[in-house]
């Protein structure tokens, strides 16, 4: 069961001391005969946008309004927002779970994947999902194989947009790492639901399909001190997250080895747990089958600008990401630093990750300040709470929330005289 999330209690001032004495008016408030979601529901809908200064507080008590926190400061200059959408590797088993029970937007959208998915997929959808996470027989989870990956983050990416959106946060630019762009694109516009959920579908098909043979390593060196290394090893260069960290992906002894090599040296490997060489020479086989699908399904120009990952370029806006991008995205390198350099260009100081947890956070913030990464969920201590954290932190970065809505759109807290949520 999930527990109860703390409330969201927003405070306004035109000064620090102003919002001291509004923290300690909304305490003596709560301490009376006002609950703390009636309070919030009074807070937010007293809030002045005009104010400098701006607090919102997680409270499990009246007293989290008057303990001691940071030094206020005046309300930042607002810079550009982007979304960061998270690929393969960043599933969790009942990913999302947690947030649809909350959220009929977050629940709308993963039984609107797993109904156009149908019975493409065996097991369905949203048993995969639900399942607990025990290893199959080859050592995955359910939500591990690939068929089921991708439309299962394709489902939550959905969700997420949907209920940012309703809550005022809305991006100025979309990207996503391998997987992660088709999910960005489609939550940008590229397609309709039933649409991206055909490709994420036949995409991840396909993607399993492929021989078992292969496998990926981090390593922490940089491309050009890498690629010399692979010339004739029939090694390549799967994805650049970072200047010293990239990806190898190969057939599995060859890309051991090289690995093995730059261990001896010092340097830090790790093999990842996915079930092929993607971004290589591995794929090619699904590429033409890949065009087929795509070419059936009607694609418009994403509605929000979208940094693409095979060269960290943003997309021509005047004409759709057609076949042709999608089968380079598939083919090529994961150009994940560049797409970061992209978005820094472009102006963005806040990069909110749409996904299972952090894993593109940890990437991104090797390069950036930690604070300006936020990750939109996770499983710890649960989903809401996790969403209500990532929400006070764009607030405070200037991306003024909708907490009026945010009340509006979570069923998560007791109702006065009924005994249950909204």
């Amino acid at each position: 069961m999930t527990p109860t999330p703390p409330v969201p209690l927003v405070l306004t001032a035109p000064t620090a001391d102003g919002l001291a004495r509004a923290a300690a008016g909304a305490a003596a408030r709560a301490g009376g005969t006002t609950t703390l979601p009636g309070l919030a529901r009074e807070l937010a809908a007293g809030a002045d946008p005009r104010h400098r200064f701006r607090r919102v507080v997680l409270a499990g008590s009246a007293a989290d309004l008057t303990a001691p926190g940071p030094h206020p400061v005046p309300v930042p200059e607002l810079g550009r927002l982007a979304f960061l959408y998270s690929g393969q590797s960043s599933q969790r088993p009942r990913q999302g779970l947690q947030l649809a029970a909350a959220s009929p937007r977050v629940a709308d959208a993963l039984t609107a994947v797993a109904r156009h998915a149908g019975s493409r997929l065996v097991p369905p959808l949203d048993e995969v999902v639900a399942d607990p996470g025990a290893p199959g027989p080859d050592g995955l989870r359910a939500i591990d194989r690939t068929g089921h990956t991708q439309p299962a983050l394709l489902a939550l990416a959905l969700g997420l947009t949907d209920l940012l959106a309703a809550v005022g946060v809305a991006p100025d630019l979309v990207c996503g790492h391998s997987f992660g762009e088709i999910a960005a694109a489609a939550c940008a516009g590229v397609w309709d639901r039933a649409g991206a959920t055909t490709v994420a579908v036949e995409r991840g098909r396909l993607i399993e399909g492929l021989p078992r043979e292969g496998t990926m390593i981090a390593v922490g060196i940089g491309e050009d001190e890498a690629a010399p290394l692979l010339a004739g090893t029939g090694v390549e260069l799967s994805a650049v997250h970072a200047p010293t960290a990239v990806v190898l992906a190969g057939p599995t002894a060859a890309t051991r080895a090289v690995a093995a090599g730059l261990a001896a040296r010092g340097v830090p490997t790790t093999e990842l747990a996915v079930g092929g060489a993607y971004h290589s020479a591995a794929v090619e086989p699904v590429l033409e089958p890949l065009r087929a699908v795509l070419d059936r399904l009607p694609a418009r120009p994403a509605a929000v600008p979208l940094v693409g990952n095979a060269d960290g370029a943003v997309v021509d806006a005047a004409a759709p990401a057609g076949p042709d991008h999608w089968l380079r995205h598939c083919r090529r390198t994961v150009r994940w630093s560049s797409v970061m350099a992209t978005l820094v260009r472009e102006g963005v100081t806040t990069h909110l990750e749409i996904g299972p947890g952090a894993v593109l956070g940890r990437l991104a913030a090797a390069d950036l300040d930690p604070a300006a990464v936020v990750a939109a969920t996770g499983p710890e201590p649960d989903e809401v709470t996790a969403l209500l954290t990532a929400l006070v932190a764009l607030d405070a970065r200037g991306h003024a929330v909708d907490w009026a809505a945010v009340l509006d759109e979570l069923a998560a807290w007791p109702v006065p005289g009924n005994g249950g949520t909204r």
